[in-house]
């Protein structure tokens, strides 16, 4: 009897403990349902409406907004252009990433002095204000005062001309991901036994070898994060369009199309249909790349 007592005095501490745990995660749960789950359902539905905010009445299309992204005379051209911005962009991905590595590699072997600052300093704008950052690489890049027109004497049209702007923002881009790939792979590479570099000096193995052999495959699982929040990320790029872009015609991505379609225009149904897009192809990539990950992600 006492036994069952105290077995019943367990369970029902354990239920209240999980209770209380429940309503510590239940605020973030119903906001992720609030403002994401309900969010995406409406902007599914909405996506086969011309819908009208200000009147509140909606019109069925069906699958007319998706026509209409790839073949309407008006937003086809700019839907299009969008897509390629946003492709090439996200070259700034694997830049950052090497720069991220070769800072690591660095710090790693002890050839920057002061490394506990400059990790600091390289890391800054990964934790810094992406609106602030824009505002400072506008004023870098500026056409006429810039610091790099300065230092080039010259005055380049970086945020005027639709090739050059590209440029620019994949310079900006590299260098401000640079500190999150450099903290990720120095963390990978410190939590590297030092037996396997010790088991390579042995058989006589180079310094380069080690690294091709040894490190590089070892810290894949940095480099696949990297490349998942990476693409991710990429995808959803607004502010450089927004606030370093200014609007211009070559920083313009798919989520500026979309903001630019949905608010500036009122075309609330061919946003959410761009969206909708968007987010399969987001998903789409994310399950291929985990498919693939078995392949040549190191796994303990």
């Amino acid at each position: 009897m006492p036994i069952q007592k105290a077995l019943h005095k367990k369970s029902k501490m354990t239920r209240r403990e999980n209770l209380i745990a429940f309503l510590f995660i239940l605020p973030p749960i119903v906001g992720f349902c609030i403002f994401t789950v309900g969010a995406m359902v409406f902007s599914f539905i909405y996506s086969f409406q011309d819908y009208n905010l200000f009147t509140g009445t909606s019109q069925w299309l069906g699958l007319q907004n998706y026509t209409d992204l790839f073949t309407h005379i008006l937003y086809s051209k700019s839907f299009i252009r969008s897509i390629g911005n946003t492709l090439i962009l996200m070259l700034s991905i694997p830049f950052s990433m090497l720069l991220g590595l070769f800072l690591a590699g660095l710090l790693r072997m002890g050839r920057i002095k002061g490394a506990k600052v400059f990790q600091v300093l390289y890391y800054l704008p990964a934790v810094s204000s992406a609106v602030a950052l824009n505002i400072v690489w506008r004023y870098i890049f500026n056409n006429e005062f810039g610091i790099v027109n300065l230092v080039l004497g010259k005055k380049i049209a970086w945020l005027s001309d639709d090739t050059l702007i590209k440029v620019a923002i994949i310079i900006k881009n590299s260098l401000n991901g640079m500190g999150t790939s450099m903290i990720l792979y120095l963390a990978g590479m410190f939590n590297i036994p030092r037996d396997y570099y010790e088991a390579a000096d042995l058989d006589g193995a180079s310094k380069l070898r080690q690294f091709f052999t040894i490190t590089l495959p070892l810290i894949t699982p940095m480099t696949f994060y990297l490349l998942i929040t990476g693409l991710i990320g990429g995808f959803q790029s607004y502010a450089d369009a927004q606030i370093f872009g200014n609007g211009v015609l070559g920083s313009q991505t798919i989520v500026y199309f979309v903001w630019a379609r949905g608010i500036n225009e009122s075309r609330y149904g061919l946003a959410a249909a761009a969206s909708i897009l968007l987010s399969i192809v987001i998903m789409l990539i994310t399950l291929v790349q985990f498919k693939v990950s078995n392949k040549w992600v190191y796994e303990e």
